[in-house]
């Protein structure tokens, strides 16, 4: 079809549109929210004696293919505003959530739709005359994780309503076409969640559907251009914050933002249109690795005086939207201040009482405004959903699929506690599987499941064998979901676990050394003090050795090649020696 052919059809669609007043005139509709709801009436119907807007009707020269399918869809919102929506090329659609055509949906049928830049993705509808029935899985709820609290999370769904749904241990997760855990979601993930009844709050499958944002760096500069129309600025003497503290990064970069998000100055929500006005002022950028380039996802404009805090958040009131740090300050926050946690940019509920962090806020005397918080925690889980656990101790009984532990310690609140056993029912029962990775330390090797349960890793020390041979019970390092055993890392000696450290943060470099072997830098570390009882910024970046530690990621051990720049870590380590590492 020739481009004058394609211009005609367009101006006349437009034309009738604006004849009949189908298009609502809240022309943010659909188009805003990214879905749509009412009913179906009319698929690539005719409109015009003159002019067919069905595929059928595209006329085209004998010998050449249409290079357009003009597909389009009528449907009425239950409020009576009608719209016509194209069809994606990769749209798909369904009918008591089983996969059909385009052309199998009826007129008059209750439908529900989502949007991708303004074309229809996605269409379902239900035929049942029953409406207390859907087919498992039917009902679908898609958002953004804003509050985990353990079998509870709150959803942010496309409506921009708040609504609260449950897990069980019957909720299967999906996390990029693999089955995954409920340990591997944060606050900030897209997911889509599937119901087996109407009325029901209970999710029976979850699909998490895209990581949150997920923050490369986080940048303060000057403001010297800002160009509306493509969405980019200019910063001039552009730092970095590294290692707590600004670094300088350039003498000016160019960069594009994201409008989903309120900008924010000294507390107040400005249109991004008046940004031209404010050269010269600092700007905050929460920046994430966009294909190679950044990308400020959020940021946010000093209005009057920088004032940084590393301080622990006591107490926290929502109503107010206000917190007091442990030195007493109190200091107001707002949608547009830059929340990060676990890396990733997160709403202001996210922010909780006892939370480590660094606080950037701007003001004078004791009116003060957060434009940074950034919260230093970390843990074994993501959130309190997880059940994942770290043990260290003595290999008592090996049997073909269980291990029981003697005077063990477990991780816990980044200390370890003891657990003194004296008799063979005060030790620790685990689970091993086929699926359980087990590494031999002393032989450097992997050990199959059956390897593990027929040499001597756990002996009987009353036995003449036992004494003739001068064997002894091993001792390991234990990483497990539950009571499950994900990974378990063995060696003939107890490590002094007084002497390890707790560290979190960010692999800055991984490199194969020529004399000690694998190691990493670390940037942005902090370790946690049992004495201050939080987390304690680290000023440089950290050098940490890999050759006698037991890497996880994903529920699985992996080698050291296989972390990467950016991975945030959480490290048990000795000295400049690790001996757990869990990538987050």
């Amino acid at each position: 079809m020739n481009m004058f052919r394609k211009r005609a059809l367009l101006c006349c669609i437009c034309i009738w549109l604006a004849c009949v007043g189908i298009v609502s005139a809240d022309e943010k509709g659909p188009y805003r929210d990214g879905f749509i709801e009412g009913y179906l009436i009319d698929i690539n119907g005719e409109y015009d004696t003159t002019f067919n807007y069905g595929v059928a009707s595209v006329e085209y020269v004998a010998g050449d293919e249409p290079d357009y399918y003009w597909n389009y869809v009528e449907i009425e919102e239950y409020n009576g505003t009608r719209h016509i929506l194209w069809i994606h090329p990769e749209a798909y659609f369904r009918i008591d959530g089983i996969p059909v055509r385009l052309e199998d949906f009826e007129p008059g049928l209750e439908v529900y739709g989502e949007l991708e830049d303004g074309d229809l993705k996605y269409l379902e509808s239900y035929s049942t005359q029953n409406p207390g029935y859907i087919p498992p899985g039917g009902k679908v709820r898609t958002g953004i994780v804003k509050k985990i609290d353990r079998d509870q999370i709150v959803l942010k769904e496309l409506t921009g309503e708040e609504n609260s749904y449950f897990t069980s241990y019957g909720t299967i997760v999906v996390r990029k076409g693999r089955t995954a855990s409920l340990s591997d979601l944060y606050e900030g993930d897209r997911v889509k969640l599937y119901f087996d009844e109407v009325d029901s709050r209970l999710i029976s499958r979850m699909h998490i559907e895209g990581d949150s944002v997920l923050v490369k760096d986080l940048y303060r500069g000057k403001l010297a251009i800002a160009d509306d129309l493509s969405n980019k600025i200019v910063v001039e003497e552009a730092e970095v914050f590294r290692n707590g503290k600004w670094q300088e990064e350039r003498a000016d970069m160019q960069i594009s933002y994201d409008r989903s998000f309120p900008l924010y100055m000294g507390g107040q929500q400005i249109p991004y249109q008046n940004m031209k006005y404010l050269k010269g002022k600092t700007v905050y950028l929460a920046v994430k690795d966009f294909f190679g380039s950044n990308k400020a996802e959020k940021m946010v404009i000093k209005n009057q005086y920088e004032t940084a805090y590393s301080s622990k958040i006591e107490h926290i009131n929502y109503y107010s939207d206000q917190f007091e740090l442990d030195n007493r300050k109190n200091i107001r926050f707002h949608d547009g201040t830059i929340i990060i946690k676990n890396g990733r940019l997160v709403d202001k509920e996210s922010v909780l009482p006892n939370s480590d962090a660094l606080v950037i806020a701007d003001g004078r005397g004791t009116d003060l405004v957060a434009d940074v918080i950034h919260i230093y925690n970390e843990d074994l889980n993501n959130s309190n959903m997880g059940q994942n656990q770290l043990y260290a101790g003595r290999l008592s009984r090996i049997t073909h699929d269980k291990v029981y532990l003697k005077d063990f310690y477990l991780l816990e609140y980044h200390d370890w506690v003891s657990f003194a056993t004296e008799k063979e029912k005060d030790e620790k029962e685990l689970y091993y599987d086929g699926d359980t990775h087990i590494y031999d330390l002393e032989n450097r090797k992997k050990v199959s499941m059956k390897e593990f349960f027929a040499m001597d890793y756990a002996v009987d020390e009353d036995s003449d064998y036992v004494r003739d041979n001068d064997l002894k019970d091993w001792y390991a390092y234990i990483y497990t979901d539950g009571d499950r055993i994900a990974s378990i890392l063995l060696q003939k000696n107890m490590d002094s676990l007084l002497r390890q450290r707790i560290t979190n943060g960010i692999v800055e470099s991984v490199q194969d050394d020529a004399l000690v072997g694998w190691k990493i830098s670390l940037r942005d570390a902090k370790d946690w003090s049992s004495r201050n009882e939080k987390w304690m910024a680290r000023n440089a970046s950290l050098s940490i050795h890999l050759s006698k530690c037991m890497i996880v990621k994903g529920g699985r051990m992996i080698e050291p090649e296989e972390l990467r720049s950016g991975d945030r870590l959480y490290i048990v380590r000795d000295d400049a020696t690790a001996k757990v590492i869990i990538v987050k």
